[in-house]
């Protein structure tokens, strides 16, 4: 029977605590990594034990390395391992043994005598009722390829030796996927799913450190798993990930994410063999369909009350104006055009544990969903709980689920605005004399994320799985002390867009971020105008503070583009950076950062769909720069 499974290996910490975290997820079949048994302080019999109580199959010992077509007396020697791994399957309670592709430099290439060697050792696990299966390592000495397994096995001819096809295996030697198909299902061993970033390393290293869950790299995972599928193939598919941030983070999370992972691939092949009129995967519950987003309502900050009074400035000198007040809360409604703002001052609650733990920060988002129901029900099915906040007489109840660092994600409806029945901002706001308020900003461009290394995949998965972002390739960029590397995820009509930025180095912008915020969070904060310069004139007026970019930028500006004299004194004289891509043009500006915690940028963009990322490095250090003039401020106060 199709079902989920994952391997051991895949997952950090002990071997008791990697089988309760795969069955908490979902998963009701394992692989054993032999070296979390060697690690194990108990017997074999009592992980058979502990994994029937948590209800999982052990589907297979894994790996037997460097068995085939070896010279005497290494074969006898081998052969001997073999029975004492057959002993270990036996108590284990498992029936299979998978052995990969030899990398010995004493094993013969001559693929009948390897086929010789797996058919003898297939016949002596037959005898007690065993299977082996047989996998191509993408490095092995002489058997690569899984085209190069299959002949192997066809010559040993033996009902119980089957081919171990591993997607990073196939897929990092592109080897070819739809041939695949012609394999006779009953001569598949086990199918092994991982993904892994399209990028130029040896396969051995790339595979070591690098793997990862379906949907997270660049792999054709959907073509690799349609193509095992369509041989009628009926076991296990399961998860074999090497990645030493899995292995450093919390079983529980990396298992969970390896589920949701799986569940929206299945979903996607589902929908593909449903359209061809092919039976499908049929492994648990259908997900509910994927969301259909058209924005955000409304961003949330939580603030004390100094720090509140500087931000209501700082949004009014953006353009924004206070509305409203809330019902029972100490929070405020700004708003501009369609952009919601909530500034919370509360004491107590979700907002206010938030702001103990990061100061003053976005702690929630509000998407708008066409079925916010039907949204919510697949982010339950994907294991991300409902959150409820409190509430008083007669307010709107508004789910949520929970983002970086425990913010909220707040699933909405679209709310009327043509009065034929409250909105959530009628049921909890008091508003002043004016519902509206005009100015120069008209969307919420973008947000940017900052992300810890051990949590980027992690956050690709929940924007991907359960919101149903699509995501956009890696950009590597140059931080004045480290690198910084960033990738875009969003919804499909790019309504909302967010730029997920994770950096190496401990003295990066993105490091310092993470430092003084206590963790992953909302840096960036981007609206769109029609006319930059005009906005950033009225800005200033009104005691707003930009970016110092330095003049040199500009220099390098006019060497580079054909920018009009006028327009270039106007940007250097305004601090405005500026980009320019297949005759679309980019103008840019940003604010200083806001105790060091977050900035605004403000962008027009003609025909442009990117982010500036030419500019970044500029950015970087001009923000470097005024964080070290805030230290060295704070240092003067203190002598």
């Amino acid at each position: 029977m199709l079902r989920w499974s994952i391997a051991t290996v895949t997952m950090g910490g002990t071997l008791e605590a990697k089988l309760a975290a795969a069955a908490r997820a979902g998963f009701r079949a394992v692989e054993i990594f032999e070296n979390d048994l060697t690690f194990f302080s108990g017997r074999p019999r009592d992980v058979r034990a502990r994994a029937q109580d948590l209800g999982l199959e052990i589907i297979a010992l894994q790996p037997m390395r460097d068995f085939e077509g070896m010279p005497e007396p290494m074969r006898a020697r081998n052969f001997e391992r073999a029975q004492r791994k057959f002993d270990l399957m036996e108590e284990l309670g498992t029936r299979a043994l998978c052995i990969c592709s030899s990398v010995m430099e004493e094993a013969s290439g001559d693929f009948d005598v390897i086929a010789k060697d797996l058919g003898e050792l297939a016949d002596l696990a037959a005898q007690r009722g065993f299977s082996i299966g047989y996998e191509a390592l993408a490095w092995g000495r002489y058997v690569r390829d899984w085209m190069q397994a299959w002949d192997i096995v066809q010559k040993a001819d033996r009902p119980n030796l089957g081919i171990v096809l591993d997607s990073y295996h196939i897929c990092v030697r592109k080897n070819p996927l739809a041939p695949l198909a012609n394999i006779p299902a009953n001569r598949i061993a086990l199918v092994q799913i991982a993904d892994a970033p399209d990028i130029v390393m040896d396969p051995m290293s790339l595979s070591r450190h690098h793997r990862c869950f379906p949907g997270q790299g660049d792999y054709p995972i959907q073509e690799f798993v349609s193509a095992c599928v369509a041989t009628g193939y009926d076991g296990p598919l399961s998860l074999e990930i090497f990645n030493d941030q899995f292995r450093g983070a919390p079983a529980p999370a990396i298992a969970r994410d390896g589920m949701r992972a799986l569940q929206a691939l299945g979903e996607t092949i589902d929908g593909v063999r449903t359209e061809r009129g092919e039976r499908t995967l049929s492994i648990g519950q259908p997900l509910p369909a994927s969301p259909v987003i058209d924005g955000i309502e409304f961003m949330e900050f939580v603030a004390g009350h100094t720090e509140a009074t500087r931000l209501a400035s700082l949004l009014e000198g953006l353009g924004f104006t206070r509305v409203a007040h809330h019902r029972s809360k100490d929070v405020e409604l700004f708003r501009q055009n369609d952009l919601n703002i909530v500034l919370n001052r509360e004491q107590d609650g979700f907002a206010h544990s938030f702001y103990l733990l990061h100061g003053t920060s976005v702690c929630a988002l509000a998407l708008r969903f066409d079925d916010p129901k039907r949204a919510l029900d697949r982010a339950n099915a994907l294991g991300a709980p409902t959150y409820y906040g409190r509430v008083g007489p007669g307010e709107a109840l508004i789910p949520a689920v929970a983002g970086l660092e425990n913010s909220l994600v707040y699933f909405m409806p679209r709310q009327p605005k043509d009065g034929s029945s409250p909105s959530n901002w009628d049921r909890d706001f008091v508003f002043d004399s004016a519902r509206d308020a005009a100015g120069p900003l008209n969307t919420l461009d973008h947000i940017s994320n900052v992300v810890r290394r051990s949590e980027f995949l992690s956050w690709v998965t929940f924007y991907k799985t359960i919101l149903g972002f699509n995501d956009e390739p890696q950009v590597e960029l140059a931080d004045p002390y480290g690198a910084f590397y960033s990738r875009v995820l969003g919804s499909p009509d790019k309504s909302v867009r967010i730029p997920m930025n994770i950096g190496d180095g401990g003295a990066t912008n993105v490091s310092r971020f993470i430092d003084t915020f206590g963790g992953s969070g909302v840096q960036q904060i981007a609206f769109s105008t029609n006319n930059l310069f005009a906005f950033v004139e009225k800005a200033k007026a009104a005691g707003v503070e930009f970016l110092a970019i330095p003049g040199n930028y500009y220099e390098d500006l006019e060497a580079r583009y054909d920018i009009a004299p006028d327009i270039l004194t106007k940007m250097r004289s305004l601090g405005v950076l500026y980009d320019k891509v297949k005759g679309g043009e980019f103008y840019h500006i940003y604010t200083r950062m806001f105790d060091e915690r977050f900035f605004f940028e403000i962008v027009e963009r003609h025909n442009y769909d990117l982010f500036g990322a030419a500019n970044t490095p500029v950015r970087l250090m001009a923000q470097m720069n005024e964080l070290d003039e805030a230290m060295k401020g704070r240092a003067m106060g203190a002598m």
